[in-house]
């Protein structure tokens, strides 16, 4: 289980860094930065406004779920076998960039809307 002071940003310059990823990788971490300064723009500039309290709470929730699971994806492949990282790792992480990126797009997107 992740820390909880264990910081999101970290994770990704960690994976970035890594000789244990590969392009697909690199390119989730890029979908992430891209879509989380799109959707923290949209919260920052409008979203406060049109949002209740009870939906930006919601955003909040999700946004640490999703970043929980990635970082306990990559936490998971620290110590473990090649074998096990190439085969159930890597495709681990990936799903848990991806599924971050999706969401933080999705809420980037209500600007646009």
């Amino acid at each position: 289980m992740p820390e909880e002071d264990e910081n999101p940003n970290r994770i990704l310059a960690d994976i970035i860094v890594s000789k244990k990823v590969g392009g697909l990788h690199l390119r989730r971490v890029g979908e992430i930065l891209i879509a989380r300064e799109e959707m923290n723009h949209w919260l920052y500039a409008t979203g406060h406004r049109e949002l209740s309290a009870d939906e930006l709470s919601e955003i909040v929730e999700q946004v640490s779920e999703l970043e929980e699971a990635y970082i306990r994806a990559w936490r998971e492949g620290e110590n473990a076998e090649r074998q096990w990282w190439l085969s159930t790792g890597l495709p681990r992480l990936d799903t848990a960039l991806r599924e971050a990126a999706e969401y933080f797009s999705e809420i980037g997107r209500r600007q646009k809307n």
